[in-house]
């Protein structure tokens, strides 16, 4: 039997902190207590992330968002922080400790992670009550947590591939506890972040592909809805979109390739996700246009999301007209003049005189994705599909698969005519813009393409933090 150790959150905690049924593990009668602090552990990672200091705001609608500009500056009092970041002001006392808190929280993360890898290496299958499944998927999802962690911290403390330095940026960390670190290259860290998903994928598959494949299907793994029989007896098996599933691995794993320009590679995996099926039913699609109104954040589409049961009274000052910083933009410089696109309706963002906020995260408690803070979709799988195609100047694939997204938002009478690959990523980074509006991947494709004209003085490598303590 594996050695009883402190989770990182105590069961307790972590119900005052969240309500969210996807988050609520085996009453411990039912498992033995080592089993309940690896489900609290893997859990209190899941809660770690979806704070405001990372995808519960900084990494989505917040600080990120700002720094991509989708949002009008001038709505924002000139001393806030988001002000001064969307300056790139990064020697602002204020936006260092944002900046500081991203990293710490990061490592902080990984270190959880770390610590949960450990626990689960020293446990036997026989100490899980479904055995060899459930040690492999903490495990798996342990991995590509960690993966994730340092993902971000790359994507914002290190230069983009495409104008690496070949320098060593940053720590990769996969012992609890730290007793020394080494930092790596952008290579280095890409490597040994792909290594962690390509063990996690593998892991997690014998669950989400091998025993249980049913569980990916729309409603069970984003409500726990369906066919009873076919639904997990056990909640914490329950809701496989708010955790790091075997295809949100694969998409993660297409995010990362391409970031480190290997494009085939991740043509491949948005492929696996797209095709992704059972029994000939597509575990992945879109919300029909005309029912975005009720599905803003088309649960459908979503491969992976956190849950923040707080999130639309937190977002809500953002958008208020008396409020200090809100987060308005200019409807026709991000959606253009479509009268098609659900994306630009009255169901989607909200007029304020003649600007607009979006919607996206104003949705009332105890509606279906309320909690949702999508972090990886499949409209991204067929952006990566489209891109790889262009690059191989197969325009007509690139044609097909950005139309696709287009008329799942309503807009079947768009077209595209590309020419060149500079004018194929013209149009991409339209669409992100419309898509991925308040899901902070907008900066992130600004810096990947190296494309610094959105913005005077754009700054893509955040200033490391004085104390780089992990």
């Amino acid at each position: 039997m594996i050695t009883r150790k402190n989770t990182i959150l105590s069961f307790l905690t972590m119900l005052l902190m969240s309500s969210c049924s996807w988050l609520d593990v085996a009453p411990s009668n039912e498992v033995n207590e080592d089993e309940l602090d690896l489900r609290n552990a893997l859990n209190g990672i899941y809660l770690k992330l979806s704070a405001t200091t990372l995808y519960g705001s900084n990494l989505s609608y917040g600080f990120i968002e700002v720094l991509g500009h989708q949002y009008l500056p001038e709505y924002m009092e000139t001393t806030s922080t988001y002000y001064k970041a969307s300056k790139f002001k990064y020697d602002d006392a204020d936006v260092k400790s944002v900046i500081s808190n991203l990293w710490s929280n990061g490592y902080n993360g990984i270190a959880s992670c770390n610590h949960l890898i450990q626990m689960v290496n020293e446990a036997e299958p026989a100490d899980f009550q479904e055995l060899e499944m459930e040690k492999n998927l903490i495990h798996g999802e342990a991995l590509a947590l960690r993966a994730l962690f340092h993902f971000d911290i790359l994507r914002m403390f290190a230069p983009s591939m495409e104008v690496d330095d070949g320098k060593a940026y940053m720590p990769y960390v996969d012992l609890y506890p730290v007793i020394s670190t080494t930092y790596y290259s952008n290579a280095e860290i890409l490597k040994k972040i792909e290594d962690d998903l390509v063990k996690a994928r593998d892991l997690v598959a014998m669950c989400d592909v091998k025993e249980h494949p049913e569980w990916m299907e729309t409603q069970c793994r984003m409500f726990a809805k369906g066919i009873s029989s076919e639904l997990p007896s056990d909640v914490f098996f329950a809701y496989r979109g708010y955790r790091m599933n075997y295809y949100a691995i694969t998409a993660l794993l297409a995010r990362v390739y391409m970031w480190e320009k290997e494009y085939e590679k991740a043509y491949n995996m948005a492929k696996e996700v797209i095709e992704a099926n059972m029994d000939d039913s597509k575990f992945f699609g879109f919300t029909e246009p005309t029912n975005l109104k009720e599905d803003m954040k088309d649960s459908e589409s979503i491969l992976f999301t956190l849950s923040r049961i707080t999130l639309e009274e937190e977002y809500r000052p953002y958008t208020d007209v008396n409020g200090k910083t809100r987060f308005w933009f200019n409807k026709s410089d991000i959606f253009g003049d479509s009268q098609e696109d659900k994306r630009a309706s009255s169901a989607m963002v909200e007029t304020v005189g003649d600007v607009y906020y979006s919607k996206k995260y104003l949705i009332a408690e105890g509606t279906n994705d309320y909690d949702m803070i999508p972090v990886l979709r499949l409209s991204e799988m067929y952006y990566i599909v489209a891109e790889y195609a262009a690059r191989i100047s197969d325009f007509t694939t690139a044609k097909n698969a950005m139309e696709t997204v287009c008329s799942a938002r309503g807009m079947i009478s768009k077209t595209f005519n590309f020419v060149s690959l500079d004018n194929f990523l013209d149009e991409l980074v339209k669409e992100v813009r419309k898509e991925l509006i308040g899901e902070g991947q907008l900066y992130f494709l600004y810096k990947r393409l190296d494309r610094k004209s959105f913005a005077d003085d754009v700054k893509f490598v955040f200033d490391h933090p004085e104390n780089e303590d992990i």
